[in-house]
C-alpha cells in the first residue's frame, strides 16, 4: 500500500511540474497512437498466480521484447504498444510453461488476456483468439485494422474510411453524431493535425503508410479532446527488423458506364443536370520502405505517393487538373530499454489547375489555380520509469497554406491552359489585370478575377503520465497530462488589379449586345491576422473494484484565447469537461459489456470565427456601367460605397459551445466470434456560435421591416456574434450492429442507426436567428436528420495456394435529408426583397432522395521468387446510381419543385497492380 501510495505521490507532484511547465508555454487535444495489454496469470485452481515471468514479443515491439513479472494478484500489463499482434511467452519454476501467441493489440484499446499455468505441466502453445467483446471500453469507437484497410474498398483514402463508421455521414469532412463537420478532432500518430482556422482536416499522405485508424464518436476519455464532433486517430506504421517494400500503381476512369441525362420542366427549366458531357480519370504511384538502422534500436520508415486527375464537368472546357505529392518519413529509436524517441515529418503540396467546373462559360484565362498542402513535423519521447510507469512527451509544429490565383499562363497551346503573351515567361501569374465576371450569357475572361495567400500555423507541447496497475480498493489506471499550443493565422485576398468587372448581355446570347454592366474597386488586398493560445489539463481513472466491473471517470479543462487582427480577445475561456462512465461484465465470462455513462464535450473554438470581427477591411465602392449610362467612377456613377467599418460586434460574455451527451449500449457474443451490439446516444448541444441582428425592427410575422434602432431611414444589418442558449442541437441515435470478427479468413459488419437531429443551427456562425419573429419556426429538423442509415463491409480470402484471392465490399445506404422551404419576404436592406421567410418548422417542408452505393473489391496475389505482386480491381457504385446529392434550394422556395444541381458519381474502376517484399 505505501508503495502505490508513494507512486500515486510522485504522480502528482510530476504532473504539476508539467502544468506550470508547459502553461508558460501555451491546445487542443492528443490521443494515444498505442494499446495495451492486460492481464492476469491463474493456476489450474483459478487462483492468482504470483511472480510469473511474462515475456511480450512482437515485429511491431522496437526494442526487443519485455518482461513484466506478475504482482501478488497474478497481474500484469504491458503499455504503450503499437498496434498488431503479440506474443506472450509466461514462465515460473515448477510450472509448465505456456505461450499466448495472436493476441491482438488496437489503437486506444486495452487487451485483457488470462493464463492458466498447471503445476508440473508441459509446455503449452495457445493461439489467442480475438476478443469479440470488450468488457473495459465505454466509448463508441470503430478500429479499423491493417486487414481491413487492405481489403475492404474505401477509394484508399482515409477520410473514405472514416465515412464508413456508423453514425458518421459523408467523406472529408464528415459530421459524427449530428455534429458538423467543423466540429471534429484530427490526430496524426497522436498529435493533433486539426486545421486551426476551419477545424477541418489538413494534411495527406500515403494511405499505404497506415497501420489503423479509430474513429471515436462518443463517450471517449478526458484524455481525447475538446471537440464536439468525432475523435478521427490514424496511426502510422513504424517499420520492423526486416527489410520491407511496399510498392502500388493504379489507374481510375469514370467514363465507361451510361450517364443520367439532364431533366427539364415543361418551360424548359432545368430540374437536373446531364452527366454525358462529364469525365474523370486519375491515377497514382506510391511506394513504401521500412526497416532496421539497428536491429531492435533504430526502425525506419520512408513512404512517397503521386497523384493525378482530370475532372471535367458538363459544358467545362478546361479539366480540372489536380496534382499532388505526398511524403512521410518516420523513425523510431530505442536505444535503452527506459527510452523511446519517434520523430515524423509529413509534407503534401498539392496543386489544382482550372478549379471552376460550374460554369462553361468561364474561357481559359479565367481560370483559377488553387496550391494547397504544407508540412507537420512530431517528435515524441516515451519514458518508461518502470514496469507500470510511463512518461510520453510530445512536440509538434505544423504549417498549412492555401493559396488562389489565376492560372499560370503557357505558351503551350496544345494544352488549352491559359495562354501566355508573346513577351510573357512561361508560368506568369497576372496579379494586375482585372478580371471580367459574365452575366446573362456573357463570357468570364480577361483573368481570374482574385487572389488569395493562407498560412496557417500551429504549435503544440504536450505531456501524459500514467501510473498502472495501482492496487487500493481494486486496481486503478491512473493517468493525467498537460498539454499547450499556439496558433497563428495570415490571410491575404484581394481583386487582381484591385479592380473587378461585371458584364451582361442586355439580349441573351447576344454578342452584339454586350455591356459592362457595373464594376467594383477597391483601396487594395485586405490583409488579416489571428493567433491564438490554449492550455488543458485533464486527470482520469480506469477503476476495477471487482474483476467484471470498470468504471471510467475523469475531468479535463481547457482554458483559451483566441484574438483578432487588433488583438481584441474575442474567445476567452475556461470549461471543465467531467466524463464518468461503467462497464459491467455481468458474468464474467468476457462475452457481455453493458456500459452507460456521461461526458460533457466543449469547443473552444477556431480562429475562424475571429475573422467575422476584423478590423482590416478594404475600402471598396460598386460603380455603375455602360448598361447605366456610367461612364466612370465619379460621384454621380457610384451605386454603393463600403468604407473599413465592419459593423459585427460581439457579445463580451461569449461562452464555449458545449455537448452534453448520455450514452449507453449492450453487446453480446451471441455465437463464437459474432457480437451483436446496441448503443443509445443522447446529445445535446447548447451555445453554438451564432449571429443575431441589432438594429432592424420586423412586423410581428417577420415580414417587413417597421423601423430601425438607429433611427435611420436606410435600413441596415448590425450583426452581432453571440452564443445564445437558443443555438442548439439535440441528437437521438440508436444503433443496432452486427459484427462477424475476423477468423477462418472472413470478416463482415453491418449498423442500423436511427437518428433524430432537430434543433436551431447544424453549424455555427449562422445568421439564421436574426429574426426574432421565426426563431420558433427555426427550431426542426437538421441537415444531420437523415433519420435511416445503414452500413455494412466485409472481405473474404479465399485460399488458392499458393496464391490467395480477396474480395471485399463495402455498402452505405441513407434516406432522404430534410428541406426547408423559404417564402418570399419584404425585409431586405435593398428594398427589392427575397425567400426567407419559414411558415412551418425548418426541415419539416420535404425530404431530398434516399441514397445508397455498393462498392466491390477483387485483389489477386502472385507469388514470385522475391515478394509478392498483387493484381487489384475496385468498382465504385456498382450499381451505378445517380441519385441527387445536391439541390437549388432557391428555386425549391420559389416553385415548389425539386431542382438538383449535381448527382452522385456514376459507376467507375480502378485497375491496380502492387509490389510486397
Amino acid at each position: 500500500m505505501l508503495k502505490n501510495l508513494d507512486r500515486i505521490r510522485a504522480l502528482l507532484i510530476g504532473l504539476t511540474a508539467a502544468f506550470f511547465a508547459i502553461v508558460a508555454t501555451v491546445g487542443t487535444a492528443w490521443a494515444s497512437a498505442a494499446g495495451t495489454i492486460k492481464g492476469v496469470v491463474l493456476d489450474d485452481s483459478e487462483l492468482s498466480l504470483p511472480g510469473v515471468l511474462l515475456t511480450l514479443s512482437s515485429d511491431k515491439l522496437i526494442g526487443g521484447k519485455q518482461q513484466y513479472t506478475s504482482d501478488a494478484e497474478g497481474a500484469f500489463v504491458f503499455s504503450e504498444l503499437p498496434p498488431g499482434l503479440y506474443k506472450i511467452e509466461a514462465q515460473k519454476p515448477g510450472f509448465g510453461p505456456v505461450t499466448k501467441s495472436g493476441v491482438q493489440v488496437a489503437v486506444g484499446r486495452t487487451t485483457n488476456v488470462s493464463i492458466t499455468m498447471k503445476y508440473g505441466g508441459e509446455n503449452v502453445i495457445i493461439e489467442e483468439k480475438r476478443k469479440v467483446v470488450d468488457t473495459e471500453e465505454a466509448a463508441h469507437s470503430t478500429t479499423f485494422t491493417k486487414d481491413y484497410l487492405a481489403k475492404v474498398p474505401s477509394n484508399r483514402s482515409y477520410q473514405g474510411v472514416i465515412g464508413q463508421t456508423a453514425g458518421v455521414i459523408g467523406s472529408g469532412n464528415s459530421s459524427a453524431a449530428g455534429a458538423s463537420g467543423d466540429e471534429n478532432t484530427w490526430m496524426l500518430d497522436g498529435v493533433n493535425v486539426t486545421d486551426p482556422v476551419t477545424g477541418t482536416f489538413s494534411t495527406n499522405f500515403n494511405f499505404d503508410a497506415i497501420e489503423e485508424i479509430q474513429v471515436v464518436t462518443g463517450g471517449y476519455d478526458p484524455e481525447y479532446g475538446n471537440s464536439l464532433g468525432g475523435l478521427y486517430s490514424v496511426v502510422t506504421k513504424s517499420g520492423g527488423n526486416s527489410l520491407e517494400i511496399l510498392a502500388n500503381a493504379e489507374y481510375n476512369n469514370g467514363n465507361w458506364a451510361p450517364k443520367i441525362d439532364a431533366r427539364y420542366a415543361a418551360d424548359g427549366t432545368g430540374l437536373a443536370p446531364t452527366g454525358f458531357d462529364s469525365s474523370y480519370e486519375g491515377g497514382s504511384v506510391g511506394v513504401t520502405l521500412s526497416g532496421p538502422v539497428i536491429r531492435d534500436k533504430v526502425w525506419f520508415l520512408a513512404s512517397y505517393e503521386y497523384n493525378r486527375s482530370l475532372y471535367t464537368n458538363v459544358g467545362i472546357k478546361n479539366a480540372r487538373d489536380f496534382d499532388s505529392h505526398y511524403f512521410f518519413a518516420k523513425l523510431t529509436m530505442q536505444p535503452v530499454s527506459a527510452h523511446r524517441f519517434t520523430i515524423s515529418l509529413s509534407i503534401d503540396p498539392t496543386t489544382i489547375d482550372n478549379i471552376d467546373q460550374y460554369d462553361r462559360l468561364t474561357l481559359p484565362e479565367a481560370q483559377g489555380r488553387q496550391m494547397q498542402g504544407g508540412y507537420v513535423v512530431t517528435g515524441k519521447w516515451n519514458w518508461f520509469l518502470n514496469e507500470d510507469t510511463n512518461l510520453e512527451t510530445t512536440v509538434s509544429l505544423q504549417k498549412s497554406f492555401l493559396e488562389i490565383s489565376g492560372v499560370p499562363c503557357t505558351h503551350d497551346t496544345d494544352l488549352g491552359y491559359n495562354p501566355c503573351e508573346a513577351d510573357e515567361a512561361e508560368n506568369t501569374i497576372d496579379y494586375t489585370t482585372p478580371g471580367r465576371v459574365g452575366y446573362n450569357g456573357a463570357f468570364n475572361r480577361d483573368n481570374f478575377y482574385q487572389f488569395q495567400f493562407d498560412d496557417r500555423w500551429h504549435g503544440e507541447v504536450a505531456t501524459k503520465f500514467s501510473v498502472l496497475n495501482v492496487e487500493f480498493l481494486g486496481k486503478h489506471d491512473f493517468k493525467a497530462g498537460v498539454e499547450g499550443n499556439y496558433t497563428s493565422w495570415d490571410w491575404i485576398t484581394g481583386y487582381t488589379g484591385n479592380l473587378v468587372y461585371f458584364d451582361l448581355f442586355e439580349i441573351g446570347s447576344d454578342p452584339q449586345t454586350l455591356k459592362n454592366y457595373y464594376w467594383q474597386e477597391s483601396s487594395g488586398y485586405t490583409e488579416y491576422k489571428a493567433s491564438g493560445l490554449a492550455a488543458a489539463a485533464f486527470v482520469q481513472d480506469v477503476y476495477k473494484p471487482v474483476s467484471n466491473l470498470t468504471f471510467r471517470y475523469g475531468l479535463r479543462y481547457d482554458r483559451a484565447v483566441a484574438r483578432d487582427d487588433v488583438g481584441r480577445p474575442i474567445i476567452d475561456v475556461g470549461v471543465f469537461g467531467p466524463r464518468a462512465y461503467a462497464v459491467w461484465d455481468p458474468w464474467g465470462d468476457e462475452k457481455t459489456a453493458i456500459s452507460a455513462g456521461y461526458g460533457r464535450f466543449n469547443d473552444v473554438g477556431r480562429l475562424e470565427i475571429t475573422e467575422y470581427l476584423s478590423r482590416s477591411a478594404r475600402g471598396d465602392k460598386v460603380v455603375f456601367g455602360g448598361a447605366y449610362e456610367g461612364t466612370s467612377n465619379a460621384a454621380d456613377s457610384v451605386y454603393a460605397a463600403y468604407d473599413t467599418t465592419n459593423t459585427i460586434t460581439y457579445n463580451d460574455d461569449l461562452s464555449a459551445p458545449h455537448s452534453d451527451e448520455f450514452t449507453s449500449a449492450v453487446s453480446r457474443e451471441v455465437i463464437t466470434d459474432v457480437r451483436a451490439k446496441v448503443s443509445f446516444t443522447g446529445k445535446f448541444t447548447r451555445n453554438v456560435y451564432s449571429f443575431d441582428e441589432t438594429n432592424l425592427v420586423y412586423d410581428e410575422d417577420g415580414y417587413a421591416f417597421i423601423g430601425a434602432s438607429d433611427g435611420s431611414a436606410d435600413y441596415n444589418y448590425y450583426y452581432r456574434l453571440r452564443t445564445p442558449g437558443i443555438a442548439r442541437r439535440d441528437y437521438y441515435a440508436v444503433d443496432v450492429n452486427l459484427t462477424k470478427v475476423e477468423s477462418k479468413r472472413w470478416f463482415a459488419t453491418g449498423t442500423y442507426t436511427y437518428v433524430s437531429s432537430r434543433g436551431t443551427a447544424q453549424s455555427s456562425l449562422s445568421a439564421g436567428l436574426s429574426n426574432p419573429s421565426q426563431v420558433e419556426l427555426s427550431y426542426g429538423a437538421l441537415g444531420s436528420d437523415v433519420n435511416h442509415q445503414l452500413k455494412a463491409a466485409g472481405y473474404w480470402d479465399i485460399p488458392n495456394d499458393p496464391w490467395t484471392t480477396e474480395v471485399g465490399v463495402s455498402a452505405q445506404a441513407f434516406s432522404g435529408f430534410p428541406i426547408s422551404r423559404y417564402y418570399w419576404e419584404s425585409a431586405s436592406t435593398s428594398g427589392e426583397g427575397g425567400y426567407g421567410l419559414l411558415k412551418q418548422p425548418a426541415g419539416e417542408y420535404a425530404r431530398t432522395q434516399p441514397y445508397w452505393v455498393l462498392n466491390l473489391q477483387v485483389k489477386q496475389e502472385i507469388v514470385v521468387p522475391k515478394g509478392k505482386l498483387n493484381v487489384r480491381v475496385d468498382i465504385e457504385n456498382i450499381t451505378n446510381n445517380q441519385y441527387g446529392t445536391s439541390y437549388d434550394y432557391g428555386y425549391i422556395s420559389a416553385y415548389d419543385r425539386y431542382a438538383i444541381t449535381s448527382r452522385q458519381g456514376a459507376i467507375s474502376g480502378t485497375l491496380a497492380v502492387g509490389y510486397e517484399f
